[in-house]
């Protein structure tokens, strides 16, 4: 996979069964300035592994005593899921985060991908 990072949140790369941030170089952010280059960098996925990328709404989720959700959270909540599944990954941070921030009031959106790369797929002739 041929990634860039335009500003974005570092993904979330699971492998041998757990997730972990990878720590990609950051550029700025997409359509910030006019001629910007982006650093483009190889990412390897085997069989069963699934990567996990959001906006920073989840990170900054903020509950009612200003503390924020934050990456270690967010990778602890990615951590709990036993079955790797792009589902239950999403539905497990999105409720990780709701209990967190309980009753305080959503400030920026939520967004979540997670892809599972399931190998590579013969054609048939």
């Amino acid at each position: 996979m041929i990634c860039a990072n335009a500003g974005h949140e570092f993904p979330a790369i699971y492998h041998d069964g757990q997730f972990e941030l990878y720590k990609d170089r950051h550029g700025l952010v997409l359509g910030g300035m006019n001629g910007i280059s982006y650093k483009e960098y190889e990412l390897t996925l085997e069989k069963g592994d699934m990567i996990f990328v959001y906006t920073d709404g989840v990170p900054e989720a903020m509950n009612s005593n200003n503390e924020l959700f934050g990456t270690d959270r967010m990778i602890d909540a990615l951590n709990t899921i036993d079955e790797a599944d792009p589902k239950v990954v999403l539905d497990a941070v999105h409720k990780s985060v709701n209990k967190f921030v309980g009753p305080a009031e959503q400030f920026d959106d939520l967004t979540m991908v997670c892809l599972k790369y399931i190998g590579s797929v013969s054609p048939d002739f």
